[in-house]
């Protein structure tokens, strides 16, 4: 095996472990809807709050990566520009604090739409997803 092949083995196994969780994240989210039993409308209003959630935190993320590109040039070309640096690391914070502002304010809609059983129900499956994911996070190094 040549390094080239060797190389896109290890760009295939990468692209596998990053893109297959998510599926079966959305597989499980999917079920679990499933399970909650939702009116229609119930239904239709979880749907549109989703739009909505998904809607902004695409927008945010799009905001995000520009201002990384922003900085990483930066960074580049003129690494004694510290207070723009500074300002861009704000905002990039910022924009952080608006996706979690994002999510707790979607979590809210969402539970306030169910009944007291499906919200039990919904409120222990965010958590426990929620607990996964800084697990998966840690795991991977960025909390040190």
């Amino acid at each position: 095996m040549g390094a080239g092949e060797s190389m896109m083995s290890i760009y295939i196994l990468i692209f596998i472990l990053i893109c297959v969780s998510p599926l079966f994240a959305q597989d499980s989210y999917s079920e679990f809807e499933r399970g909650l039993q939702l009116s229609e409308p119930q239904r239709m209003r979880t749907e549109q709050l989703k739009r909505g959630y998904v809607d902004e935190v695409r927008m945010l993320q799009r905001e995000s990566l520009n201002k990384k590109l922003e900085l990483r040039e930066l960074n580049r070309n003129s690494p004694q520009n510290t207070e723009k640096i500074r300002r861009l690391h704000r905002d990039l914070e910022g924009i952080e604090i608006s996706k979690e502002n994002a999510y707790r304010q979607y979590r809210g809609e969402v539970s306030r739409t169910l009944n007291d059983r499906q919200r039990e129900r919904y409120n222990k499956f965010c958590d426990t997803e929620s607990r996964q994911n800084m697990r998966r996070f840690r795991q991977r190094g960025y909390a040190r």
